[in-house]
């Protein structure tokens, strides 16, 4: 498999993601702005290497705002975006905190000050069916203006690639992976798909061995219906691959079925008997095995007030909190029995 030079080493792809993100900072748009100090509330890193131009660029936004809204003018603006920016007035840009991180013995969490403002789409709404025909009316990535966010884009082993920015990131070098997007694919996973995701993170493996590749099943957390993958690395292992839970070799009970694979054709064989059972999951595709977590439907239970949504991050023991409060007082067995709840009967 060729590969694009981004995936060479860890540094090629952190090298384009930052670059990428500088250039995205000259675009005259809310969005792009937004999706830049996201992307650096979260790694502080790029925070102090872009914090001065962002506080300038957000001073000029919030000039032209204000004066906007006092002479009653329109803006071309999302309004998803005008929104997110008029909380980001509210609070102040001096107030931004870059993203916390704690363990507890079994979880990880993390206080996401930015990620609490971006709006729900569907990733609260109440679906109970794995596939879902793709609108092109709702949201989605052939929207004009996602142009912007893309940093990459190409042909991999046949496959049209689309490597986008993760406008509200919670892990590192957040990407969002658009297979044959011109295809308007809904969020639902056939078996050449799933091989050629399995093979990639291999390859990419090679040269980057943090490297993982996410999937949120239609229902499980996915907050758009057009097939996509998350990238991400990780230096540390995700709570989930502890040698302590029993799907490891461990002792203890992992709170939610979850079953690991070391070949592709082996995990399709499960992720088939789950399509044909109507039964939702996320994945997680890693250079070495695959996890596959089935789980009830987002909408089927009552899921904690602390967490806005629970998807692979969460299913894998990671817990994203937006306020300070939540962050330090979560304590292991609280987080144990809201995970719980997912598990399918």
């Amino acid at each position: 498999m060729n590969l694009p030079d981004i995936f060479s080493s860890p540094d090629s792809l952190r090298d384009a993601f930052e670059e990428g993100l500088v250039r995205q900072l000259k675009e005259e748009s809310l969005g792009t702005f937004i999706l830049v100090l996201a992307n650096a509330i979260f790694d502080e890193h790029i925070f102090l290497l872009l914090k001065d131009r962002l506080q300038d660029k957000f001073e000029i936004l919030s000039q032209q705002y204000s004066n906007k809204l006092r002479q009653g003018k329109h803006s071309n603006d999302a309004p998803d975006d005008i929104l997110v920016f008029l909380k980001l007035i509210a609070i102040g840009f001096n107030n931004l905190n870059t993203t916390e991180f704690r363990q507890t013995k079994d979880w990880e969490l993390q206080f996401n000050q930015l990620r609490s403002l971006r709006p729900q789409r569907m990733s609260g709404a109440v679906i109970s069916t794995l596939l879902q025909e793709f609108n092109d009316n709702a949201f989605h990535f052939n929207k004009p203006f996602l142009n912007k966010e893309v940093f990459w884009a190409g042909d991999i082993e046949g496959v049209a690639i689309k490597l986008l920015y993760n406008k509200f990131p919670f892990a590192s070098l957040h990407g969002l992976l658009v297979p044959e997007a011109k295809k308007n694919l809904p969020q639902f996973l056939n078996s050449d798909m799933h091989n050629f995701i399995s093979r990639l993170c291999r390859e990419i493996g090679k040269s980057i061995p943090d490297i993982a590749i996410a999937y949120n099943g239609y229902g499980a957390g996915a907050s758009i219906n057009h097939l996509h993958f998350q990238t991400f690395t990780r230096q540390q292992p995700l709570p989930v691959l502890d040698k302590h839970w029993l799907h490891n070799g461990g002792k203890q009970v992992f709170p939610i079925s979850c079953l690991v694979f070391e070949h592709s054709a082996d995990s399709w064989q499960t992720i088939a008997e789950l399509h044909q059972k109507n039964i939702t999951y996320d994945l997680i595709y890693l250079p070495q095995r695959i996890i596959c977590l089935p789980r009830k439907y987002q909408g089927s239970f009552d899921a904690p007030e602390w967490s806005e949504n629970l998807a692979w991050y969460e299913l894998c023991g990671g817990i994203i909190t937006f306020n300070k409060e939540d962050f330090l007082k979560l304590d292991n067995d609280t987080i144990y029995k809201a995970l719980a709840l997912l598990k399918y009967p």
